[in-house]
């Protein structure tokens, strides 16, 4: 499906709520502060993580390009390649206004682009061993087979735990092909030419007389000064299983959920009960409640049938649902309760800290406004009665100060209850 604009796509991309399925993505962000990203004539690209992992959100922008991410994803389901990024498209996955728009997600390895290494600088040993490389690894890609169809350096990932890995797939089949070849030949020479400038080597068009990879990798190598010829040094990970087992733990069920998320919980419904996921989709919390709210602080309201209570992360009660009302202050990690007593004070770990009022208000500068028999005062986050129950009205703290009635005469008092002047 097309979109209306970049800006679009990087709007819904931002929200975890926009996603249909998929939990826990966070676009990853520039110098800038800007989203990193990549556009083309067929693809919007933005590098995210996804859980602690590296990847890239990719909408198609003209259904050419989906159906070539859909032939490709398919057949790459049945290769298991470690030099290869994983590749999965996902219909109708991402909401931008109110349509959904099929997306791609590549997984990528830990390590750094082929192109930002380079731009830092490295020395010419250095030089050869990264271009043997790439060639041991353009080598290797004949096992899969696979022709990427739009390789540069940019395009490349240096792993972390070793070897090279290839990402930016759109482009790619699943077949024999020369058409890596001229890219082959120029990413190698790009990387010699980094630290060795002024090396004469033979002309593009020369090496390209050659359709047989294993000979042009032969010809790399002895033109990189490496004689001896070593396999790829594969990563570790093979990104073609792990996409496919994060999948595997997806939920596509589409469960009606809320997109309230905090502290990787994300609230759902199913049917009239909310629940809490975790941000690969996984139930951490049953749907139970008749109602509920963000985490703060490890601790969040929640409301049964039978009233409103606080719950933990793993869904247990620190403060059971047989009450009115209740208002968790997180920044002071403490929640005022309302019930048929009246409102008083619970601690982080739902105790009662403070006698019975009529009304409590919200909490600032340590300091909540309390009101008993129509007269006003305050009460500290410990539930101590810190300025006595004495005025007409008494309004929120800020900045330490506070205004109040006296016997009918405005005032402003400070934090100990002294009037300021």
């Amino acid at each position: 499906m097309m979109i209306n604009s970049v800006n679009d796509y990087i709007a819904a991309a931002s929200s975890c709520c926009a996603y249909a399925n998929l939990r826990g993505i966070r676009l990853s962000l520039g110098a800038d502060g800007l989203p990193r990203m990549r556009t083309s004539s067929r693809y919007i690209e933005l590098d995210a993580r996804w859980g602690d992992r590296p990847c890239r959100i990719c909408c198609p922008i003209d259904p050419s390009a989906t159906h070539d991410a859909a032939r490709l994803s398919a057949a790459l389901k049945h290769t298991d390649t470690p030099l290869l990024a994983g590749y999965q498209l996902l219909h109708n996955e991402l909401r931008i206004g109110d349509r959904l728009s099929d997306i791609v997600i590549e997984v990528l390895p830990e390590g750094q682009t082929l192109d930002r290494i380079l731009s830092a600088g490295i020395s010419a040993k250095d030089a050869r061993r990264l271009a043997a490389e790439w060639i041991a690894t353009a080598e290797a890609l004949t096992e899969v087979p696979f022709a990427h169809r739009a390789l540069s350096t940019s395009r490349i990932i240096v792993c972390a735990d070793g070897g090279m890995a290839l990402y930016g797939l759109h482009h790619g089949r699943i077949e024999r092909s020369t058409d890596d070849h001229r890219a082959i030949v120029e990413i190698t020479y790009a990387i010699l030419q980094t630290a060795i400038p002024n090396a004469a080597y033979p002309s593009v068009a020369e090496l390209l007389a050659t359709t047989d990879r294993t000979e042009l990798c032969a010809r790399l190598r002895a033109i990189a000064g490496e004689a001896k010829v070593h396999p790829a040094k594969r990563p570790t990970e093979n990104l073609q299983l792990i996409t496919r087992r994060l999948l595997d733990r997806v939920d596509f069920s589409n469960r009606e959920w809320i997109g309230i998320v905090s502290e990787d919980r994300i609230a759902f419904r199913e049917g009239d009960r909310y629940g809490y996921l975790d941000m690969l989709n996984n139930v951490i919390i049953e749907p139970q409640f008749t109602h509920v709210e963000p985490f703060h602080e490890g601790r969040a309201v929640a409301a049964t049938d039978c009233g409103v209570g606080l719950i933990n992360k793993q869904g247990e009660w620190i403060i059971a649902p047989e009450h009115e009302d209740i208002c968790w202050s997180a920044d002071y990690n403490i929640a005022t309760v309302h019930n048929d007593h009246g409102w008083s004070l619970y601690d982080s770990l739902g105790r009662r800290i403070s006698r019975y009022y009529d009304y409590l208000g919200e909490c600032s500068d340590h300091r909540i406004a309390a009101r008993t028999d129509d007269r006003w005062g305050y009460i500290d986050t410990h539930g101590c009665e810190v300025i006595a129950l004495q005025y007409d009205d008494a309004f929120e703290y800020k900045n330490g100060r506070a205004r109040v009635v006296l016997n009918g005469r405005p005032l402003e008092i400070d934090i100990d209850g002294l009037e300021i002047l």
